[in-house]
């Protein structure tokens, strides 16, 4: 049985408290009332021991010893001091598409690829759930067991196609960094143009001259939507994003400041990184989850309500699927 641990982000906020408590009864009562894994709470220091026992009395008491939290190192939550902050204010406030998202979403895909390995070392294996995922059906088998004996280095659910708009520039960057992995990075990218009869091109200009400080006088874009797993469910091996060779690509990431500028997704990132990695050594595990996006309309920062929810009961969007 590897060493391994499940890691929620949530807060201490009602709203979050409410997503939490579901999410957990959920992954208890459909996994791991069997296998017992130990589930680690991470926070920004908001959870006072009031709010920490209000989520444990909410477990059964068969697993409450399990639960377990962790406070995060105040500098993870910040937007870093390489990032111009007027710059990135500017680009958000445009918001070319509905899930352009605020600065916190930012930082947080940031948490997601530069800090959160730290908090694993001492894991062969870990698993990602966030505090709005659902997994809706028994789970009969130990993933990270399964994960072990197949010696896989990620594993996710539900497999997408993430925003051109929102990722522009990634497809470059990386045949750039990672010349040798072109035809792997080709195939995880679905080409398209971005053209001035389209109503996202003005507002998506109007980010692009922000960025590099320039008029843009083309009549289109060239665009790409990454392949993605999506990260909300997902398991890895630690000590892969802990190398030196990982390590490195997340830093020129970082460099680059296109999470913040754009809103790069830690998502297609992590695909990426993985593929380029081993592109043998990744599986889908097929089990019925959602997240809150697949269950839910939202309202965007400007008060707009959105639906981007399957059709149907039966359909989870998973693109593999269809």
């Amino acid at each position: 049985m590897p060493k391994a641990a499940i890691f929620v982000l949530s807060q201490n906020t009602v709203e979050r408290k409410i997503y939490l408590k579901t999410s957990l009864y959920f992954l208890f009562k459909n996994f791991n009332t069997v296998y017992k894994y130990p589930v680690i709470i991470l926070h920004e220091g908001d959870y006072d021991e009031r709010s920490k026992n209000e989520i444990k009395m909410s477990i059964r008491s068969e697993c409450r010893n399990l639960i377990k939290f962790q406070e995060l190192d105040s500098c993870d939550f910040v937007v870093p001091e390489h990032i111009d902050i007027d710059k990135m204010n500017k680009c958000i406030e445009v918001a070319p598409v509905p899930y352009w998202r605020n600065k916190n979403y930012r930082i947080m895909c940031y948490f997601w690829i530069k800090h959160f390995f730290k908090y694993c070392k001492d894991y062969d294996y870990v698993m990602r759930l966030d505090d709005d995922s659902i997994i809706e059906e028994k789970i009969n088998a130990d993933l990270f067991d399964l994960m072990e004996k197949k010696d896989l280095n990620y594993a996710s659910n539900l497999l997408h196609i993430d925003c051109s708009i929102c990722n522009y520039g990634m497809k470059d960057f990386f045949i750039k960094l990672c010349p040798n992995s072109k035809e792997k990075l080709n195939e995880l990218f679905i080409d398209h143009k971005l053209k001035n009869d389209v109503n996202y091109f003005n507002k998506f200009k109007e980010v692009y001259e922000i960025i590099n400080n320039s008029k843009y006088d083309e009549n289109e874009f060239d665009m790409s939507m990454p392949v993605m797993y999506y990260n909300n469910f997902s398991i890895t091996k630690p000590i892969i994003w802990n190398s030196p060779e990982i390590k490195n690509i997340i830093n020129e990431i970082d460099k680059i400041g296109y999470i913040f500028y754009y809103r790069w997704g830690d998502a297609p990132l992590q695909t990426i990184i993985m593929k380029i990695y081993n592109n043998k050594k990744l599986a889908k595990f097929s089990f019925k989850y959602s997240k809150r996006l697949q269950r839910e309309a939202f309202e965007d920062d400007n008060k707009n309500i959105h639906s981007f929810m399957p059709s149907s009961y039966n359909n989870n969007s998973c693109i593999s699927k269809k």
